[in-house]
């Protein structure tokens, strides 16, 4: 038996590093992989997250850049809204620092969306700037020049986009503050003027909020429709179809849930709106595409959208008992006034040609020339945009929007015209 024993432990291979294969060499089940891929797995995604951090702080660092860039040596032009506080229209005037504070951070809070008409006048309280919340919704305080019991006065309403709200000026300067003042000069009796202004906004929003108004049961003596720079913009094909309003493609592209659509926050990056500005200044002074066989299909179309409204709004007037008054609102770009330096240097840059802003302008110039021409023809509504042909003091702030003595003139040419025209 010790023989045995002996000569089978002589027998027994051993096992060592050099003995090949055996079923100790086979790890238990569920214990560790070795080997490459145990190598391999950690450095791969060691690689992504050092990958990941490199890409953010490379985007966190030209996104600081570029708003460096943008901050010191700003590339916008002067006739953008960021730069409205230059015009000639503001110097020395003592409150205009303390009101471009106010204006700037309202400017700044969001949005507010409404149904059907898509946004509407944010509440906002200042010293300078007001939109006041009551039973018709938010608008823009007026400053009416006197208070009546409703049996005995007359109801105006003006309705229009940021030219009527009275972006650029206070509330005392808007052009219904004006024309409440105008009209009670003139008036044996009480005239109460609301202001529906709503920045942005083209006629199509416009006869929407009226009709809500009257369904709401408002009851105006007297409707204002202040319009022409929103309506004529239409006709530049990228700003989207030519019976909608602004930010079309935007809204569309958000509302289908495109890629473009959830994307497009990074439009807002300092990074992109430099690209974008140098890129345009490239292209500055390359030949453009001829306007004419660009636009004037489109000039058609958007004045017939146009008129077509106000044919809606006189179907209004005639069912709820209201005297209509529309006018084609002055633009700096289409007229004879006597342009300061300021304002001359918006009107080489906007009328050269030679860049997608300056056909843009060029667009609304010629839809402003088939304006005026219908206004003699057909006469239904005022051609204004003659009316500072005469006027030498600088008035404009963009070649848009106003200051207050560019809205009291206006004003009085809306309140003299419906004098002289009561019955209509």
């Amino acid at each position: 038996m010790a023989d045995l024993l002996e000569h089978e432990g002589q027998s027994r291979p051993e096992v060592g590093p050099s003995s090949g294969p055996s079923i100790v060499d086979t790890p238990p089940v569920g214990s560790p992989i070795r080997g490459p891929l145990s190598r391999f797995l950690p450095r791969c995604f060691a690689f992504l997250g050092y990958t990941v951090v490199v890409a953010v702080l490379g985007v966190a660092l030209l996104e600081l850049v570029s708003w460096a860039i943008w901050s010191i040596h700003p590339v916008t032009q002067p006739a953008d809204l960021e730069n409205q506080p230059g015009s000639p229209v503001y110097a020395r005037v003592e409150w205009a620092r303390e009101f471009w504070q106010e204006e700037s951070a309202r400017r700044s809070k969001p949005t507010v969306y409404v149904p059907f008409r898509l946004w509407s006048v944010t509440n906002w309280h200042s010293k300078h700037i007001n939109n006041d919340e009551g039973v018709t919704g938010v608008w823009r305080r007026t400053m009416n020049s006197a208070s009546c019991d409703p049996p005995h006065r007359l109801t105006v309403w003006t309705f229009g986009g940021s030219t009527m709200y009275g972006t650029a000026v206070p509330d005392w300067a808007t052009i219904p503050s004006y024309l409440s003042r105008d009209l009670n000069a003139g008036y044996r009796g009480c005239v109460v003027v609301s202001n529906f202004g709503v920045e942005g906004y083209v006629t199509d929003q416009e006869l929407i909020l009226l009709a809500e108004q009257l369904k709401a049961g408002g009851h105006p003596d007297i409707v204002i429709f202040y319009d022409g720079v929103n309506d004529a913009s239409l006709a530049w094909a990228p700003s989207g179809h030519l019976d909608a309003h602004f930010s079309f493609n935007t809204i569309k592209a958000r509302v289908e849930g495109s890629l473009s659509g959830r994307l497009d926050f990074l439009q807002k990056s300092y990074a992109v709106r430099l690209t974008k500005e140098v890129l345009a200044r490239l292209r500055t002074g390359k030949s453009a595409p001829p306007l004419s066989a660009k636009a004037q299909p489109n000039v058609v179309t958007t004045l017939d959208n146009y008129e077509a409204n106000l044919r809606l709004v006189r179907a209004l007037g005639e069912a709820y008992k209201f005297k209509l008054y529309c006018f084609w609102q002055p633009i700096l770009i289409y007229g004879h006034k006597p342009p300061v330096p300021f304002e001359q240097q918006m009107i080489t840059r906007d009328m050269s040609g030679a860049s997608t802003d300056s056909l843009w302008f060029l667009t609304i110039a010629a839809v402003y020339r088939e304006a005026e021409i219908r206004a003699a023809k057909d006469g239904n509504y005022v051609f204004l945009a003659g009316l500072f042909d005469s006027t030498t003091e600088p008035i404009y702030v963009d070649e848009a929007h106003l200051g207050p003595r560019g809205n009291e003139l206006v004003a009085q040419a809306i309140a003299t015209y419906i004098q002289g025209h009561p019955e209509q």
